[in-house]
């Protein structure tokens, strides 16, 4: 990644840190809010997992979008958090089997080798002069960036120290201390074989880590509690552990590193941990009996006054607490039951409702540009060699006015909406062609960058909003091919494609194992692609697959691991053959049973591992005509039961490597030949445009 690449990541980060802290600010109203209302009906357990929705949020890179959001309330927009839209549905790349049903003839085969398309050059956009806000957003990505990488640094110095001290210190041996403290860990189900130590410089009872969790005692405690209170502290320590309360502090101050500077979150993490250590005291209770909770009180509120000390660490899970804590504490223990840490449905439905409402986004007003947080996504615009984080516009892009208003009446015609109107444009670095997005996120119009010719137009639809009558004819037309298996469709595509002054117009049907494509306008099929596991694949043209490779010589063998069923009325009826990565495909006729393209990848790398790349500018034909159509002519013989003899050939000019073999009113056979001079690829085109399998 170069440097301007990862400043623009740095910075599309930033845009969600911020964006994410501010919702998770109003989550924490919401919470706090919820914790009142609900303050004497919710356990301790579900006050404390309260918390975890926040987390949740702060680490969404991405959520749907919901008209029932809490922040559709909120009025800042795009230009107040530069944030980006996720980017229009756009027509997902063409799998070797779509591009074969979506052609006419030859290319339902394996395709031929293709030259590297020349980088795009697009026309410089005015300069424009930097603004200051723009320079105190820069400023203030600074100073987020330095205070985040201080705090991490402070925070692992901390957590190191102590482990360092801790380190030194002597594993507690004393028989009955340790078998009272296993007796606590069977009862509590705690799994992991767990060390006491002794505390050194830490007064207070504390869990250190919780991938290799160790408890903390100090020498003090030890002579000064007798065997129950022992316990009582040993229940609360191991609470910690069997709740994972450490990793969950972790994860929080991971958190907060990125949101240092929002003091919200940093309350929220304060309260957090007071309603933690109220809920390891309700765990430990259910264990310990209600009973004797008001011996356990009097035994957590003394070490609470005279040992409790907070090391700012986050793999560290210790008594703390000021005044409020210890008061809040004291109520829980007084009112603690058999019931106060099990799960209840008031609590559930607390965290459900909340989750609802903020663990989704804003939903997005047609006519805004932006929604309240995007996943940080660039788009970037080419610029003498450097990008910027800016989602591009029509105004952004070298398009005459006339060519816009004629995309934006095609858009029209096509979507049959008066209103649909072209404004942003997707990521130059990723599209061949000027992609014209609607500005309501529905539909598109690709312009050609050289010409200036409207190349297609699509539109992606819901499974509901498809209508009827096309998926009657979908389903109808794969019956035909296939009546035993089940219709789906997982996207629903319409474009309309021009070329050469001529137009089609087709919807796709299509899901993971199936395509079907239908004529728009008359919904009859024009083709249809099912792919099946080799193994229920058509017998005859697999053998003939396979033999195919035999007589091309791969000198390996080959196992098939796809197999597609591809079909177009008056065109094609194959089944096509792959092997794992595709580096051996072979095209057969379900009826015929014979070979129509066969192309083995893997034999021309093999053939041209030890040969140094050729540039583009050297390229040249390695046969003459007259030796070409020599070298082609026994295995074209073999493969299809054509004879060259009378044909010409034609090289391409694309690639020199790509031969052409014609002759009046007989097929044409296209061949390509490797480096080293050994033909790989053969397909053929019929005479009468069908391929009569």
């Amino acid at each position: 990644m170069t440097l301007d690449g990862l400043s623009l990541s740095l910075l599309s980060f930033f845009d969600w840190v911020l964006e994410t802290s501010l919702m998770a600010g109003v989550l924490v109203g919401l919470v706090l809010l919820v914790k009142v209302i609900a303050r004497n009906k919710l356990s301790p357990r579900w006050h404390y997992m309260l918390w975890l929705v926040i987390m949740a949020r702060l680490l969404l890179p991405w959520a749907p979008e919901s008209s029932f959001s809490v922040y559709n309330l909120l009025s800042y927009g795009q230009e107040a958090l530069r944030t980006s839209d996720a980017p229009s549905p756009r027509p997902p790349q063409a799998s070797p089997v779509h591009q074969e049903m979506t052609n006419t003839a030859p290319s339902n085969t394996a395709p031929v080798e293709t030259k590297q398309e020349p980088p795009v050059q697009t026309a410089e956009p005015v300069e424009k002069q930097p603004s200051a806000s723009f320079s105190l957003y820069k400023l203030a990505f600074v100073v987020w960036l330095l205070g985040a990488v201080c705090l991490g640094i402070l925070t692992v110095a901390a957590n190191r120290r102590v482990y360092n001290r801790l380190a030194k210190q002597p594993v507690i041996t004393d028989p009955g201390i340790v078998g009272l403290f296993e007796q606590c860990r069977e009862t509590m189900a705690v799994r992991q074989s767990i060390p006491l130590i002794t505390a050194g410089p830490i007064s207070s009872p504390a869990v250190l880590g919780f991938v290799r969790p160790r408890i903390v005692l100090s020498d003090s405690l030890m002579n000064m509690l007798d065997d129950r209170q022992l316990r009582y502290i040993f229940y609360h320590e191991l609470a910690h552990v069997k709740r994972k309360d450490v990793a969950v502090n972790w994860l929080m101050n991971g958190l907060l590193i990125l949101h240092w500077f929002n003091p919200v979150l940093w309350y929220a993490y304060y309260r957090m941990r007071e309603d933690q250590e109220i809920a390891a005291d309700a765990l430990a209770l259910s264990y310990i009996g209600a009973e004797q909770k008001e011996s356990y009180g009097h035994t957590i509120i003394r070490l609470l006054e005279h040992y409790a000390t907070l090391y700012p660490t986050p793999g560290m899970a210790n008594l703390s607490g000021g005044k409020q804590l210890i008061k809040r504490r004291i109520v829980m223990i007084k009112n603690y039951h058999k019931k106060s840490y099990r799960w209840s449905a008031l609590g559930l439905a607390s965290v459900i409702a909340l989750s609802s409402v903020t663990l989704v986004n804003a939903k997005a007003p047609e006519s805004a540009s932006g929604n309240l947080s995007a996943p940080p996504v660039i788009a970037t615009e080419s610029s003498g060699g450097t990008s910027q984080a800016k989602k591009l516009t029509i105004h952004d892009i070298p398009l005459d006015k006339n060519v816009v208003e004629a995309a934006q009446e095609e858009l029209r015609r096509f979507l049959g909406d008066s209103q649909a109107e072209v404004y942003e444009v997707a990521d130059p670095e990723i599209t061949a062609e000027w992609i014209l997005l609607n500005k309501n996120g529905k539909g598109q119009v690709a312009i050609d960058r050289d010409t200036k010719q409207i190349v297609n137009a699509y539109v992606q639809y819901t499974w509901d909003e498809t209508d009827a009558a096309v998926k009657k004819a979908a389903a109808e037309a794969f019956r035909q091919v296939d009546a035993n298996k089940t219709f789906t469709a997982e996207t629903v595509e319409r474009e309309k494609r021009f070329a050469d002054g001529k137009s089609t117009h087709e919807w796709r049907l299509q899901s993971k194992d199936m395509i079907v494509t239908l004529d728009a306008d008359t919904l009859s099929k024009r083709g249809i692609s099912i792919s099946y596991p080799v193994a229920q694949g058509n017998e005859k043209a697999k053998n003939a697959a396979l033999k195919a490779l035999q007589t091309i010589n791969v000198g390996k063998p080959v196992t098939f691991k796809k197999a597609y069923h591809n079909y177009s009325e008056g065109k094609y009826d194959t089944w096509q053959f792959f092997d794992d990565g595709g580096n051996y495909v072979v095209v057969i006729g379900s009826n015929t049973g014979t070979i129509k393209s066969i192309s083995a990848y893997g034999k021309k790398d093999d053939n041209e591992a030890n040969l140094p790349l050729l540039l583009d500018k050297d390229r040249k034909p390695i046969y003459t005509k007259e030796e070409a159509i020599a070298a082609a002519k026994p295995m074209v013989n073999k493969l299809f039961g054509i004879d060259l003899t009378g044909y010409s050939v034609e090289f391409s000019t694309e690639n020199p490597y790509a031969h052409t073999f014609t002759k009046k009113e007989q097929p044409t056979v296209h061949a390509t030949v490797d480096r080293t001079g050994e033909f790989w690829n053969y397909w053929v085109d019929p005479v009468d445009g069908t391929m009569n399998d």
